[in-house]
């Protein structure tokens, strides 16, 4: 009686084909991209409104598992390469508190998965990073970035975008989502909310989108801006966010709050969040004996 045989793979290998075995199915996914960093919000000075919000990083872009059935030699001994999912870009800084305002520094990018190989064979191909959101700084807002791309994944013009940071007074807004299914076999995260406004004037950071395609699961929603300052306090950090699951990219950060005004020397911004890691690759070899 024939019966089917699984060997799962999650770190790096070899498999070698049993004799009398010619033909076996592959199920396997790459690493998916790290997302990138949120960018601090600006400080706040004695005399002009209150820093303004960073904007959110982009999330990592996102792979699936898929299906390949190749033909193989008995007796050889295939090397097997399991790709890592790419880092989470560096989280930016709120600006320094100084008598005329200071602008934060921008989130960095995530960077890219590593491919999943079987041989020379096939290779799965990774997704690569989300872009850093910009700073905000005292006359200038943060602005949210796109997110990576993966195989099968939507056109750059129909990506989410993660939020913009506020103005003095002003939440920051939330990341977006992509309307509709791109496929039935995909899902889709909750953008993340832009950061509330400070009292006095302190303007929220942007909230990060949701990942551009989910993997093998839902993908995690995205991360929530810092909350803008109040009068005299610095702007509010943005919590770090959710780990990549399954082929998904990681959520970019946050961006961070501005801090709040009427306060000699000013007030800092808040910090943006780093983006978190894409998650790693994974590979199944399938054959009947």
């Amino acid at each position: 009686m024939s019966k089917y045989v699984k060997q799962t793979f999650t770190s790096n290998g070899s498999w070698t084909c049993p004799a009398g075995i010619v033909n076996i199915v592959l199920w396997g996914r790459a690493g998916s991209g790290g997302g990138g960093g949120g960018g601090g919000g600006g400080g706040a000075n004695q005399t002009t409104g209150g820093g303004r919000g960073g904007g959110a990083g982009g999330p990592g872009g996102s792979v699936c598992s898929l299906s390949y059935q190749l033909t193989v030699v008995p007796g050889t001994a295939y090397a097997i390469t399991i790709g890592t999912g790419g880092a989470g870009g560096t989280s930016g800084t709120g600006g320094v508190a100084n008598s005329a305002g200071s602008t934060g520094t921008a989130g960095g990018n995530g960077s890219p998965g590593t491919a999943t190989t079987f041989g020379s064979l096939i290779a799965f191909q990774p997704a690569s990073g989300g872009i850093g959101g910009t700073a905000g700084g005292v006359a200038t807002t943060g602005q949210g970035s796109i997110g990576g791309f993966g195989e099968f994944e939507e056109q750059p013009a129909l990506t989410a975008t993660s939020g913009n940071g506020g103005t003095a007074d002003n939440p920051g807004i939330a990341g977006t989502a992509i309307v509709g299914a791109f496929s039935p076999f995909f899902a889709y995260g909750t953008p993340g909310s832009g950061g509330t406004a400070g009292g006095t004037h302190g303007g929220g950071g942007g909230g990060g989108s949701s990942p551009p395609v989910a993997g093998d699961a839902t993908g995690p929603n995205g991360a929530n801006g810092g909350n803008g300052g109040v009068t005299l306090f610095a702007g509010g950090n943005a919590p770090t966010p959710p780990s990549a699951i399954s082929g998904s990219g990681g959520p970019g950060g946050g961006g961070g709050g501005g801090g709040g005004a009427e306060l000699a020397g000013g007030t800092p911004g808040g910090n943006g969040a780093a983006g978190a890691s894409g998650s790693n690759g994974a590979l199944v070899v399938m054959w009947v004996e």
